[in-house]
């Protein structure tokens, strides 16, 4: 690598001699060109060609440019208005799932009080049914206690008679007897006690037996 300097030196002591000796004006205009290189090279610097070793050319210097960062726009504004959108949303949102339970909950109370009401309805509709057949019970066994004394008033009535006329009244056995015989007994839907008793057609006392509504 050549000195710079000893370049300048050269120009410095051409122009300093040439200086000494009278120009003439065609030698003017290239002592100004080596006066203005004479200020330019010393601030200039000149490197040799490097050896190359292995046969290639000199590798070329590499420009290293430094990253631009560009600065992404600011989103502040787009940024806090979709917070003010979704807090927005979610308000709305909350109010109506608020409306919404208000509405289910009247609604819920009101099936509850039209259930309650039909209930109480129900259990009164069932109460008086079956205080009815309670009272339907007690006067089918009270008309059927009357029927069995009125019979058997007028059983012993017609035994006081037989026995008036020395005739021999028939014994209970006999009747039970009979009774196991000739009578049949059928269940009944408009009787309270469910059963109906009437006495068959080989019985020779059918003729005899009165109707036991006849004693109402």
């Amino acid at each position: 690598m050549e000195n710079y300097h000893s370049v300048g030196f050269n120009i410095k002591y051409i122009l300093t001699s040439n200086s000494r000796s009278k120009q003439s004006p065609s030698q003017e205009a290239p002592m100004k060109r080596l006066e203005f290189w004479s200020r330019v090279l010393p601030r200039c610097r000149y490197y040799n060609k490097p050896p190359t070793y292995f046969g290639g050319s000199a590798p070329r210097p590499v420009l290293s440019v430094p990253a631009v960062t560009m600065r992404e726009p600011a989103r502040k504004p787009l940024l806090g208005l979709a917070t003010v959108i979704s807090v927005l949303a979610l308000s709305l949102l909350a109010l109506d799932s608020y409306r919404v339970r208000l509405s289910l909950e009247a609604k819920l109370e009101q099936e509850a009080e039209q259930f309650k009401q039909t209930q109480d309805l129900i259990t009164r509709e069932f109460k008086a049914n079956r205080k009815k057949r309670e009272l339907q019970v007690l006067n089918e066994r009270r008309r059927v206690q009357m029927r069995e004394m009125k019979v058997a008033l007028h059983v012993a009535l017609l035994r006081k008679q037989l026995v008036d006329a020395g005739i021999t009244p028939a014994t209970i056995q006999r009747a039970l007897e009979e009774f196991d015989k000739n009578a049949k007994m059928e269940n009944s839907i408009e009787n309270v006690s469910g059963t109906r008793l009437w006495v068959t057609e080989n019985s020779d006392c059918k003729s005899y037996v009165s109707d036991i509504r006849e004693y109402d």
